[in-house]
């Protein structure tokens, strides 16, 4: 076993010549806010005010594990094992402050704190001290260029988090936030010690903050340590070891490297989501509990290993990668995915109820299984309508309007998703749906009168509220009730009957109706009698219907006409 460890410092591995290569097993640069304050705070508290100057101490940065010896001359790349997440946030934080000594006319220290950023070969091109295809070339353009001539804006969620903490060191180390930060520790000095003067004390606070380096020629025995060794930083996710695993085993890269390729497709795949509360993390989750078992997150990583043979390493990532295209469709739906089919539009419209207008997570542990059953042929056109639009009832229902308790179906959804994709024949997931599904569902529906106690609460107001969702929601399907589509209107808006700026209930549901857009503008503010004539104009039925049975509105009316529509939506569209 040939593994060296040394106490070592920063500048020392910076000051190397070496370049340090991100491996493709390796976590995405993932360090969130509170990491870098944590990571800045302790190196200004470890500075020291004496005699009106700032003095260094002795800082550990905990453990970092190379494949190979960053103290042997060569040419040869090392590989960072563990300690990625703190070289590139040093570089993040070096490269700001290089920015800032520039901004501030001190063009040689700017230089000089870039040499710890950028190195140069024997023939005197530059280099990249850290190297990572992952955030290539963002991560060149953003931080290892000093004139910053390309800009480019972030198209990852890792990008997104290297523009992030840039930003949030410029803004900790402007002169005031630094001397606010710092003024406890050196009242009655800082006054006197210049933004530059501070600046370079936390560069060499940095560069001599202590690191065992563990450094093995061994690529077996480092991926072997990597799945154990969490030093101080972030600690390691399920995926970021599910991750570890599939690259230690599938090693091969030539004529392809097919675990990085497949990554690299999810990766981006998930991307385009484009949505901050959706990383690979939940993806895999709901992935997992969809197609092999229900498990919490901390079980994630030792349910893979128990479960996923290595020889099945392959086909895992396929699968994990069209799932992957499964949960785009369902999480950002689009007419586009079905190549603005008609006979598709209701889907798109379901989707983004479940996911937009509902925010309803674990649902899409069920929607990936029906796609996938309905791309293999396993489920019928009526079945697989019926029971899409089963869930998003029964989610109106029992989430939206009873805030019901979505753990309850956590066991219920998984049980369901992993029975239905081992169907073999259409009439077997029929089945499946009614006996695991349907079921277990049912019991948990309102009653009527359950249904109109919350029902009649719905309200919409001018504000953005997730309240307001629900409500739009509920009006839309009342409007596709009386027009007999599917498909909400696109020119459709809310109207208040009597006017918003009128105090009492007049958000509640039962003052709201749906009028074209234009028509709702020209109704405004009007009173009762004058907005009959609006109404006049409009080709929604329901509207109609309204003026048929009001020829006088008025606010003691609004919690009858609520009661009727809880009504009509519960018996006429659930109609559970």
């Amino acid at each position: 076993m040939n593994i060296k460890p040394a106490d070592k410092t920063i500048k020392a591995l910076l000051k190397s010549g070496r370049q340090f290569m991100i491996p493709r097993f390796q976590r995405d640069y993932s360090w969130e806010k509170k990491n870098c304050e944590e990571f800045l705070d302790d190196i200004i508290k470890c500075l020291k005010c004496k005699d009106g100057k700032l003095e260094t101490t002795s800082y550990f940065l905990g453990t970092m594990l190379f494949i190979g010896n960053f103290d042997e001359k060569s040419d040869k790349e090392i590989q960072v094992v563990d300690g990625q997440q703190r070289i590139t946030t040093i570089t993040i934080l070096f490269s700001a402050i290089s920015d800032i000594f520039r901004e501030k006319g001190e063009d040689n220290l700017s230089k000089l704190i870039f040499s710890y950023i950028m190195t140069s070969d024997d023939d005197g091109n530059e280099v990249r001290i850290i190297k990572s295809e992952s955030s290539y070339p963002y991560f060149s353009y953003y931080i290892q260029d000093r004139e910053k001539m390309v800009k480019q804006e972030p198209s990852s969620e890792e990008e997104l988090c290297i523009q992030t903490t840039y930003r949030l060191f410029r803004s900790r180390l402007e002169e005031k936030n630094l001397k606010d930060f710092m003024s406890e520790k050196c009242d009655g000095f800082l006054n006197d010690i210049s933004l530059i003067d501070i600046l370079k004390a936390i560069r060499d606070q940095i560069l001599n903050c202590i690191f065992i380096s563990i450094s093995t020629d061994d690529t077996n025995q480092a991926y072997r340590i990597f799945e154990i060794l969490n030093a101080k930083g972030k600690k390691l996710a399920a995926i970021d070891l599910i991750k570890n695993r599939l690259f230690e085993k599938l090693r091969k890269t030539e004529p392809a490297d097919y675990a990085k390729c497949k990554w690299d497709e999810l990766k981006s795949i998930i991307n385009e989501c484009d949505l901050a509360s959706v990383g690979i993390g939940t993806y895999y989750r709901h992935f997992w509990n969809s197609c092999y078992k229900q498990t919490g997150a901390s079980l994630l990583y030792d349910r893979f290993s128990s479960i996923i043979k290595t020889s099945d390493y392959e086909s895992f990532l396929d699968s994990l990668v069209q799932n992957a295209k499964y949960y785009v469709q369902i999480i950002k739906p689009t007419r586009d995915d079905y190549q603005n089919r008609k006979e598709y539009f209701w889907l798109v419209q379901s989707f983004n109820v479940l996911s937009n207008y509902f925010g309803i997570a674990q649902v899409r542990v069920v929607l990936m299984a029906l796609l996938w059953v309905k791309d293999n042929n396993l489920i019928s056109t009526k079945d697989f309508k019926q029971v899409i639009q089963f869930l998003e009832n029964f989610h109106f229902a029992y989430t939206a309007v009873m805030s019901g308790k979505a753990n309850r179906l956590d066991g219920i959804y998984s049980k369901f998703s992993i029975a239905i994709r081992k169907s073999s024949s259409k009439n077997q997931t029929k089945e499946i749906i009614q006996s695991k599904l349907y079921a277990c569902l049912i019991p948990l529906i309102p009653t009527e009168e359950q249904f109109t106690e919350q029902f009649i609460t719905l309200c919409f107001t001018k504000k953005a509220t997730a309240a307001n969702m629900k409500c739009k929601y509920a009006l839309q399907k009342l409007n596709c009730y009386y027009q007999k589509k599917e498909i909400f209107e696109d020119d459709s808006s809310i109207e208040h009957i009597l006017p918003e700026c009128n105090e009492g209930n007049v958000t509640n549901i039962g003052n709201l109706i749906m009028l074209e857009g234009n028509l709702n503008t020209e109704a405004d503010r009007i009173d009762y009698a004058e907005k009959l004539k609006v109404y006049e104009k409009s080709n929604y039925k329901w509207v109609h219907e309204f003026t048929n049975k009001h020829s006088v509105w008025e606010e003691k009316m609004i919690g009858d006409r609520a009661k009727s529509m809880a009504a009509l939506f519960y018996n006429k569209i659930l109609g559970f």
